[in-house]
């Protein structure tokens, strides 16, 4: 026979008919749709500003909404219009618009001092203990809080309330100052929020592969997000189970390219039965997720009769851990002969961090008397023959089963 067994109620009545159902009920209950906030012990999600458009110019590529601009004249700046999320941490979030561009004047300027002043977007709302607004107020705002110039440091200001608000950008009054420009003010917006299921996008100082934005962990595997650096703009996050292999955020699709040619010289040459030389070298920097390389190369080289030598691409240094390798002789010459060797493309990784692909030439064996007088040589400035050339991928290690 079937019987009902343990069952424990939710604190949030999921019936929204005939006034049965709660404030933070129905925040929570339309919030559903929103972003997420991972590895938390309560409903939480991401505030900010709502992914909305791109615009081009000064300051370049943004998501736009919101954006704190400079005023046409004197101590004021402009906020764009928009729609943000600002979650109160267990009672949820609200989804707020601004309806059209707002005006917003700062405080004169000091005589002797500079000073910072925050531009936030707030929610008051005196029903919500999180919040703790005056009786009767409940509204949407974009507002500024002043900086104290007499510490003599400028810094961010702090809102008093602890919650309710989200930062939209911190504004840099000088001392003096009659108006604000474009330079004196940092975005602070935060990466372009999407619902459920979408695709947050990271600008500016966000996209930095060390910020903050771009180190937070995605809400669930299979989450997504668009980096607009260059880096692996497409990202999906593969969750955390403790293997750097398996987890973080992945590329999904792209590939970087990075060449180079020997730097300017003459032609040289490297003689004896250890000769070695670097022809050039490429620098792979931090993209922030796991990598794979795929270099390729051609020497454009004259070899001494009877001469073996290893055209190598190698990780680093000259003596690093080998990528891939190519072997090239003159046996039965008896002149000196140009040779052009090339090094097939090969996947090497996964890596991280920044790297440096290089490209380098050995000997191997030397079948004459007094091997010191021959080798190998190349020549600098030479553009259009000594090559080298890395592909940069997104690492390709599929997800562990579930």
């Amino acid at each position: 026979m079937v019987a009902l067994g343990s069952s424990v109620a939710s604190a949030y009545s999921p019936w929204a008919v005939q006034s049965r159902v709660g404030l933070s009920d129905a925040r929570l209950a339309l919030d559903s749709v929103l972003m997420p906030r991972p590895n938390l012990s309560y409903i939480d999600y991401r505030s900010g500003v709502m992914a909305s458009g791109d615009t081009g110019g000064v300051g370049g590529s943004s998501h736009m909404a919101m954006r704190v601009k400079p005023a046409s004249s004197g101590l004021a700046v402009t906020v764009e219009m928009g729609n943000c999320v600002i979650n109160t941490p267990g009672l949820g979030a609200y989804m707020c618009a601004l309806d059209s561009v707002k005006t917003l004047s700062l405080a004169a300027s000091s005589a002797t001092t500079n000073r910072v002043d925050l531009i936030v977007a707030r929610v008051y709302d005196d029903l919500n203990p999180a919040i703790a607004s005056a009786s009767g107020v409940r509204k949407f705002t974009v507002e500024v809080w002043t900086g104290d110039p007499s510490t003599g440091t400028a810094t961010v200001p702090t809102p008093t309330p602890s919650s309710g608000w989200h930062p939209l950008a911190a504004v840099r009054v000088n001392k003096d100052a009659t108006a604000i420009t474009t330079d004196d003010i940092t975005d602070m917006r935060g990466p372009g929020l999407v619902a459920r299921g979408g695709m947050r996008s990271l600008y500016g100082a966000d996209a930095k592969p060390g910020s903050s934005a771009f180190q937070e962990a995605g809400a669930y595997p299979g989450d997504q997000r668009w980096v607009h650096n260059a880096v692996f703009q497409h990202q999906v996050y593969y969750g955390d189970n403790g293997d750097p292999k398996y987890s973080g955020w992945r590329g999904v699709h792209n590939c970087l390219v990075y060449s180079a040619n020997p730097p300017p010289g003459e032609r040289t040459w490297i003689k004896g039965a250890t000769g070695m030389a670097e022809l050039c070298r490429v620098t792979i920097p931090d993209l922030g997720t796991p990598y794979m390389i795929e270099p390729t190369a051609r020497a454009f080289l004259v070899l001494s009769a009877q001469v073996a030598v290893d055209v190598r691409i190698t990780l680093d240094s000259i003596s690093g851990a080998v990528v891939n390798w190519r072997r090239e002789d003159s046996m039965g010459d008896t002149a000196d002969r140009t040779k052009v060797p090339g090094v097939p493309p090969l996947k090497y990784g996964p890596l991280t961090g920044k790297h440096d692909v290089v490209l380098s030439v050995a000997i191997r064996d030397i079948f004459q008397s007094q091997p010191e007088l021959w080798g190998f040589s190349w020549r600098g400035n030479d553009t259009g023959q000594t090559l080298l050339q890395v592909s940069v991928l997104p690492s390709t290690v599929p997800p562990p089963a579930v």
